[in-house]
């Protein structure tokens, strides 16, 4: 029985290799880094409950690449944006991206007034990235 549980544990948590990639360039889908909240904006995260939103998107495309939700969370926030938040397993976090943070009382995509963001021109497979929520949507 528990190497049937294993079993089904390593086939669930493990996300599809495409085919045509090179594997290299696979193991590299990772952006990990840290958000903070500027100190004039401290006091606007909602006290009920919130999320922190961070996307990927490359620079030609504004599709995300890929999503990463967080309730509650404690800023500053360490993240690992890694292939298992892609959107669609077809496209891979490569090269120069856009990295977007959105503090919001609301779960859903799409950006609503009162919401919080900060942004960061980054690149895929690096680490200690620095994203500060700066700036409040009215």
């Amino acid at each position: 029985m528990p190497v049937l549980m294993f079993l089904l544990l390593l086939f669930f948590s493990c996300q599809p290799v495409p085919k045509d990639v090179p594997i290299e360039k696979y193991r590299k889908q990772f952006i990990k880094g840290t958000v903070y909240v500027s100190p004039e904006l401290q006091n606007k995260i909602p006290k009920e409950d919130h999320f922190l939103i961070l996307s990927v998107r490359d620079l030609q495309n504004p599709m995300p690449i890929a999503v990463l939700r967080v309730k509650n969370p404690k800023f500053p926030y360490p993240f690992n944006i890694t292939g298992r938040q892609k959107i669609d397993n077809s496209r891979i976090m490569e090269g120069d991206v856009v990295l977007t943070a959105r503090v919001s009382k609301s779960p859903m995509a799409q950006v609503q007034k009162g919401d919080l963001l900060g942004s960061l021109q980054t690149k895929v497979g690096t680490e200690g990235n620095r994203i500060i929520i700066n700036t409040e949507v009215r």
